[in-house]
């Protein structure tokens, strides 16, 4: 089987991008921490901890990849995720792993987690990152063009999962700099003007008589109930594309 580094440069995954995306986590951790990224991959986020003098250590099961990170004169392991983790209890003060828990069945999550949960020194933090299932493209389109992927995990079964290995303060939240699906204006449609006569040579009286009129003509109402479904529906669509990634964090 190839390695993933492969299949990441056939589809041309910019690292500039996944380094944009993965600040915003990298930036939970103080410096001088220690802080192990699972699934490192081409060490991204292994860089951005580095630039915040924080003591990063990444694992990945591919060597390739491994070999990629070393490169660029980060630390980096080869290994299996689990193992190391229960070989090093209490010893981290953050545990990071981005895309990789939907790679994985349920019990292997679970596992996962709780073993990430006991290598935490106390007051360590982990962060989780995986694909967001309420957005509709992602279901649709962009989780499925990864072999390597078996399943979604909604927030609500990695909060259950994150409280069932001991973490307490969990949060769970979504990274607005991953966008997936059409894009949508941000503001709601201004209401249509209505330019009153002018008052120059009318009585102010009949001026607000003609303009209330205008306001309630059958033409005017029909424009603002249209503006109103509208709204409502570009509503409704935003919400079927929220940001393509959230996050879980909770503290040991």
């Amino acid at each position: 089987m190839s390695s993933q580094l492969d299949y990441y440069t056939f589809m041309g995954f910019n690292p500039d991008e996944l380094r944009l995306r993965y600040a915003t986590y990298a930036d939970r951790f103080k410096k001088g921490s220690r802080v192990l990224d699972v699934g490192c991959g081409r060490g991204e986020f292994l860089e951005l901890l580095a630039v915040r003098k924080v003591d990063g250590l990444g694992i990945d099961a591919d060597e390739a990849m491994v070999g990629e990170v070393t490169k660029k004169g980060l630390q980096a392991v080869a290994g299996e995720a689990n193992g190391f983790l229960d070989t090093h209890p209490d010893e981290f003060d953050g545990v990071f792993a981005a895309h990789l828990i939907e790679h994985l069945p349920p019990e292997a999550v679970q596992r996962l987690v709780r073993a990430a949960a006991k290598a935490l020194k106390a007051s360590g933090r982990l962060i989780l990152v995986t694909p967001n299932p309420n957005n509709l493209q992602m279901q649709l389109r962009d989780f499925w063009i990864d072999l390597q992927h078996v399943r979604f995990y909604s927030p609500e079964i990695m909060r259950w999962i994150v409280h069932e290995a001991g973490l307490r303060e969990i949060e769970i939240g979504q990274n607005p700099s991953y966008r997936s699906g059409p894009a949508f204006a941000h503001e709601r449609l201004a209401e249509l003007p209505i330019t009153p006569p002018p008052t120059r040579k009318l009585d102010r009286r009949i001026v607000n008589k003609l303009y209330t009129a205008m306001r309630r003509s059958p033409t005017q109402r029909r424009l603002a109930d249209l503006e109103q479904r509208t709204n409502a529906l570009v509503h409704w669509m935003k919400e079927l594309y929220p940001p393509a990634e959230y996050f879980v964090t909770g503290v040991r």
